[in-house]
């Protein structure tokens, strides 16, 4: 990816770069396309801060804290930084994760559910468990809760699902979202 990152950089192109971040990666990327940094977003998946939940969910990826600290590394180096929360995968903490990441999100932090939660399959109680908690979570209500919270945050972006639930217009063109 390093190759590719580097043609498509030299041939003026702005990349978004998104990750379940890796902090040996992020830096690695950062140290080699300093030169680049006006052309590059960083997007980072953060969807809770609680590890226990991250690992069910999100097997072998990073941990919480290493995902901020590649948002925090990137931020620090002068690169534009945003989070997607995507899935929110603990709804109950989200003004939590949002407090803790927004210091080092210079473009923004996008809010969104889970898709496809229909046709996730659990055959143990504890999947059963977690995906109940995903769905009352991502409730019509908890959802609507969740906008109210955080509708003042001019850096807040909510993905098409949530826009539905609050009455918000979808975007007529992708990537033109507001």
């Amino acid at each position: 990816c390093m190759i590719v990152l580097d043609k498509l950089l030299k041939a003026g192109n702005r990349v978004l770069v998104v990750s379940k971040p890796h902090l040996e990666c992020i830096e690695a990327i950062c140290r080699a396309f300093g030169v680049y940094r006006a052309q590059i977003l960083f997007r980072f998946t953060i969807g809770t801060m609680d590890n226990g939940i991250l690992s069910y969910w999100e097997p072998n990826a990073p941990s919480y804290e290493e995902r901020r600290d590649a948002l925090r590394s990137a931020f620090e180096r002068g690169y534009e930084t945003s989070v997607s929360v995507e899935p929110m995968l603990d709804s109950d903490h989200i003004e939590n994760l949002v407090n803790d990441l927004m210091p080092y999100a210079t473009n923004a932090i996008w809010i969104g559910t889970m898709n496809h939660q229909r046709d996730i399959q659990v055959e143990d109680e504890i999947g059963n468990a977690a995906l109940q908690k995903i769905r009352e979570g991502q409730s019509r209500d908890r959802i609507l809760a969740i906008y109210e919270t955080l509708k003042g945050n001019a850096k807040i972006k909510w993905k098409s699902h949530i826009k539905k639930i609050v009455g918000i217009p979808q975007a007529e063109e992708p990537g033109l979202d507001m």
